[in-house]
């Protein structure tokens, strides 16, 4: 029984991530950019999940279409490019530290519960480092960027590359620390 619970609850975790990651890319879309709300919107229903972005004739475009109506629609608001990685990034940031702040703030040091923060923490760390993985081999199979990561590289690989790696090693140390002193 306890197996199912944590199955189940690693389904919940997936769902809350997936979200999550999503908010990063609209809110960073809404507030940094300055996209108006009737023109960005999170589809989680849709695959993958995304946040699509609404052209000048009302289409939804998500990220990655073959005629690059998404990206031309952004640099509709940003024409410099100047926040272009914060909003391809933003999903990882966003999710990392609410996911990091939830499992350590709120679940180990405040309800003093260091299974689940490790299991918040670790799930976590998991599912991005599945996705970047699962990017870059996609990517390199279609010869052509399939996700954030892959995104992010072609205009920013340097910036990508420490973004990535600050954010892994977050989720390292938070784990190692509840790991040894919970």
């Amino acid at each position: 029984m306890q197996f199912i619970v944590w199955m189940i609850s690693g389904y919940v975790l997936l769902f809350f991530h997936v979200w999550v990651h999503e908010l990063g890319h609209y809110l960073v879309g809404r507030y940094v950019v300055k996209i108006p709300k009737e023109n960005i919107r999170i589809k989680l229903t849709e695959y993958p999940p995304h946040v699509a972005l609404k052209d000048e004739h009302g289409q939804w475009l998500k990220p990655g279409d073959e005629h690059g109506n998404y990206v031309h629609t952004y640099f509709k608001y940003d024409t410099a490019g100047k926040h272009s990685l914060i909003y391809v990034m933003g999903g990882f940031i966003f999710q990392s530290v609410s996911f990091l702040l939830i499992a350590f703030f709120i679940v180990y040091l405040f309800f003093n519960e260091p299974v689940l923060s490790n299991f918040i923490v670790g799930g976590s760390f998991l599912f991005n480092l599945v996705y970047v993985v699962g990017d870059l081999v996609g990517s390199r199979v279609k010869r052509m960027p399939i996700g954030d990561t892959s995104a992010a590289l072609q205009f920013a690989p340097a910036k990508t590359v420490m973004i990535l790696s600050l954010l892994l090693a977050s989720y390292a140390i938070v784990y190692i620390y509840v790991g040894f002193f919970g």
